[in-house]
Parts: structure tokens; sequence; C-alpha cells
């Protein structure tokens, strides 16, 4: 099947148990991806840049799992791409080998040396600087020479949530091309410092100026990727997904689907609906669609099914979409706070910053509601 710029294509597997084997991840990406038609370069590096942000163990859904990643690279061996011209990478915080995270025990290493594919950390790598086409925030992003200078570039994040992002999917994902300081969006950063003061104040978004700022840092990294013009497309593993904060508090839910795309706003929507969330109302899609990246509205995003070729309608997709959503929380002072309420409005990050701000201004706290009562 042809990629179409726009559309999000949709390969489901059956999946009821909270955890699988690599062999289950893998059937996922390989039959989802083989089923559509490339144009693959004949030279030059294609990257895999999955969530690998904090290596855990695979199973706990805290990074792309590894047999997602191998069922990927076997497509693209199978279709004689040399293992020489692979790389997966990520940006992140490291191997401890005191807490046990390596690349070895998430199971990265002995897939890819399998297949004989390098894996590299985009950490003090060399960057190349590149312009953001309107930007807000930044004006230029020291980006990971791998990627710039790529044939093609896959962005393979999980379907998790994120206590900050709300969902971390394809957008958020692309935080990893970066190298430090630049890529830490989610701290206080030098571009930021000017705005200090009252950073914390809730803007007309309903979230606080320092939100604002995040979610456009996001828009802008998606700008600046787009730009350098390089084939892309997204692919979300989305076999079972994470609720909580995106690290240790949370749990794992059976979503049996993957989503392909190259538009990441149009993937991220997908996503993010099917996880039980709104992403109208998901922060930084609301900012990416003003910002004319894409539409954040499900009705407008054409979606197939890799399977039959169809056009899943509105009762499909919402066959698809869990019963229960996958829902993102945030730490506080008394504990952990749902990001979403019931009527499916936001509530801020850093509640008791945006409320210590708020008491100072004589203002009422902001309404929340406990993650675990």
């Amino acid at each position: 099947m042809q990629i179409h710029p726009d559309k999000v294509y949709i390969f489901k597997k059956e999946i009821a148990a909270n955890e699988a084997p690599f062999e289950v991840y893998q059937s996922l990406a390989y039959e989802a991806l083989s089923r559509l038609e490339m144009e693959l370069p004949a030279s030059g590096r294609i990257v895999l840049k999955p969530n690998g942000t904090v290596l855990f163990p695979a199973e706990k859904r805290i990074v792309t799992h590894p047999g997602f990643i191998a069922g990927m690279l076997d497509v693209l061996l199978e279709r004689g791409v040399a293992p020489q011209r692979l790389l997966v990478a990520d940006g992140n915080s490291g191997e401890n080998l005191k807490e046990g995270h390596t690349w070895e025990k998430v199971g990265y290493r002995a897939a890819l040396d399998q297949r004989g594919v390098e894996l590299q950390m985009f950490n003090g790598v060399e960057t190349r600087p590149v312009d953001v086409p309107g930007g807000v925030v930044f004006e230029s992003f020291p980006i990971a020479r791998e990627v710039v200078d790529s044939a093609l570039f896959f962005n393979v994040p999980l379907a998790k949530c994120h206590n900050l992002g709300c969902t971390t999917l394809a957008i958020k994902n692309l935080m990893g091309i970066l190298v430090s300081p630049e890529r830490h969006f989610c701290r206080m950063q030098d571009v930021d410092k000017p705005f200090e003061e009252g950073i914390w104040r809730i803007s007309e978004s309903g979230l606080s100026h320092f939100e604002d700022r995040f979610y456009h840092k996001l828009c802008d990294l998606v700008a600046a990727l787009r730009s350098l013009g390089m084939p892309r497309l997204c692919m979300i593993d989305g076999l079972i997904g994470r609720d909580g904060t995106a690290f240790n508090e949370g749990e794992n839910f059976p979503l049996g689907w993957t989503a392909i795309g190259q538009n990441e706003v149009h993937v991220d929507a997908v996503g993010t609906y099917l996880m039980g969330l709104d992403p109208t109302a998901t922060p930084y899609l609301k900012f990416a669609a003003a910002r004319q990246l894409g539409s954040n509205r499900i009705e407008e995003i054409e979606v197939i099914d890799l399977a039959t070729g169809a056009v899943l309608d509105g009762a499909a997709l919402a066959a698809l979409r869990v019963d229960k959503p996958l829902m993102p929380i945030a730490g506080f002072e008394g504990g952990y706070y749902k990001r979403y309420r019931e009527d499916g409005s936001v509530v801020p990050w850093r509640l008791d910053d945006v409320n210590r701000q708020r008491a100072a201004d004589g203002l009422d706290p902001v309404p929340f509601e406990l993650a675990h009562e």
C-alpha cells in the first residue's frame, strides 16, 4: 500500500495481557511495515529513533520494545538494505550499571547484534545547526548529525502517557535527536530565563506560561525536522500501552495496534484517541494544530486499516479505543493528580508551583482530582 503523507495506517493484533514476549512485538511491527510500499533510498543511512529515554526493562513499557524495532529491521533487511546502512539511536540518560539500566538488559544489544546493526546514543555526538521555520521559542536546534544526514528517518515511539506531555508519542520522541542542554525541554532552559518571573501564571491556554513554551518547543522541533526534507515515517509501538508519569508510576494496558504515518501530528492525534484521550484537548496537539502543522481532529484524519485497505469510520475507530482512558498523572506535594478532569479539561503541570503563584496573586487554587484516592 502506498503511503499518503497525511493519512494514518493502523494494523491490529489481538492482545489480552499486559505483557507480551519479544516475538509478538516483532510480529506486529513486521506484519505492519511489510504491508507498506516504501521507496527505500539506494544509499545513505536509515535511522530508527526509538523512545529509549531511561533504559528500564522492556516489559515495563517505558521504552520502545526491542522486539518492535527488530521487526522493523527485518523488513528493511529483507528489502535489501545492508545492515551497515541501518542505525538505531536515541539521546537519553545513558547507561546506569548500578540501576541495571543498560541497552543489554533492555534487550536492544542482542537484537541488534544478531542483525549486524549499530546502536548509538545521541549523547555528546556531533550535531548540525538546523534553523526553525517560524520558530516561536527556538530559532535553531543542534540536531544529531546522523539524523540531519540520514536518507530516511523512522520515528519509533511507544504508546504511553507522560506527566508533562500528557501523551508521549511521535512528537515528544523527537527530543532525543537533540543534545544536552537543548534537549531538556522539561526543565527551565536558558531560553526561558527572560520569562522566568511569572512563568507559572496561568495563560490564555488555561495552562502555565512554562507549559505554553514547552508545547511551542515541541512544535519548533517538528518544524525543524520537516525543514530537512528527508523521507520520514512515524510508527508507534502500541501493542501494550502505559498510563501514569511515563516512568515508574504507572500500569500497563493491552492495546493491540500500531499507528503509522508521515505527519507527526496526525499520528499522535490518532494514537492519543486510541489511548482513550481527547486529542482536541491534549495541549501539545492543540498547539500543533494552531500552528498548522496538522489536524488534531479525528474526523479530519483518514485512517486506513492495513489488513484490509478499508477506511476506518468513526465507529470502527471507536471500537479500537480502550474502554478506560490511559490517564497521565503528575506529582505534587499531596501525591499524584490526574492531568485530565472528568469534564475533559486539562490540569496544569507542576501544580504546586502554579498554585503558589496563584496564592501570591490572590487567586483561588486550581481544582484537580487525585490519581489515587
